[in-house]
């Protein structure tokens, strides 16, 4: 019973460690890339995707999302983040008619990479999804 509230007590520790991490240094940053992989109604197929994330003077995030082989993106709208995970609505503001629009985002941090999920309104089936990397800056 003691070992079972010392590895309590540990794991309450590590977590609390990890939240103040978090909250100092907020890991839903930068730019990130990746190659999205789609299985639905229509059929197979991949597609590169890139998520901009920006903060404004005022301390607010913006997300923009890009599928530029596809022809469209937007923004993604942050509906609550806990921990590692965050849910977005994704509105597109071009290329409606080649993407679904309106769809709910799933992104989690695992290690140095953001897992990326992805169901159309209304439905609970994930039809998409992806890993994306940091993406590196590029000199000019």
């Amino acid at each position: 019973m003691r070992k079972l509230f010392l590895v309590l007590g540990l794991l309450l520790a590590l977590s609390s460690a990890a939240a103040a991490q978090s909250k100092n240094r907020p890991w839903l940053r930068d730019s990130w890339e990746g190659t999205g992989y789609q299985t639905d109604s229509d059929g197979e197929s991949t597609w590169p995707m890139t998520l901009a994330i920006k903060r404004s003077n005022s301390g607010r995030r913006t997300f923009s999302i890009e599928y530029p082989s596809l022809g469209c993106g937007g923004r993604w709208r942050l509906l609550n983040i806990s921990g590692n995970k965050a849910n977005f609505r994704e509105e597109l503001n071009h290329g409606q008619d080649a993407c679904a629009n309106k769809g709910l985002v799933m992104v989690e941090r695992i290690g140095g990479q953001l897992i990326f999920l992805y169901r159309n309104q209304g439905s609970r089936e994930i039809t998409a999804s992806a890993v994306l990397n940091r993406r590196l800056s590029r000199k000019q």
